[in-house]
């Protein structure tokens, strides 16, 4: 049986960083922990429970201000309780960004 990380178009990178998430409906943000990044999606640990199909925002800020950070658009896709508490979010970023 191929497991979901073998199922991937793009690769994950395990991440471990400080980012902004942004309900696009409200405009309301919050600081998420990354955990894993792709060209495609990524997960990370937020406080707050939201529900699969919500579109958002997700700012991860460039650790060398000579480059710029990243900014996608997205839906999200998961959203399950994290162990040691908070909510393990996955995201789907939209095709054009």
């Amino acid at each position: 049986m191929i497991g979901e990380e073998d199922r991937r178009d793009h690769r994950r990178m395990q991440v471990n960083a400080e980012a902004r998430m942004t309900w696009r409906s409200s405009g309301e943000s919050v600081s998420v922990q990354l955990e894993d990044l792709s060209a495609t999606g990524c997960a990370f640990v937020v406080q707050r429970e939201t529900d699969p199909g919500v579109d958002v925002s997700v700012v991860v800020p460039s650790p060398d201000g000579r480059l710029a950070g990243l900014e996608r658009h997205g839906r999200v896709v998961r959203c399950d309780a994290a162990e040691g508490g908070g909510w393990r979010v996955a995201v789907a970023f939209d095709p054009e960004g």
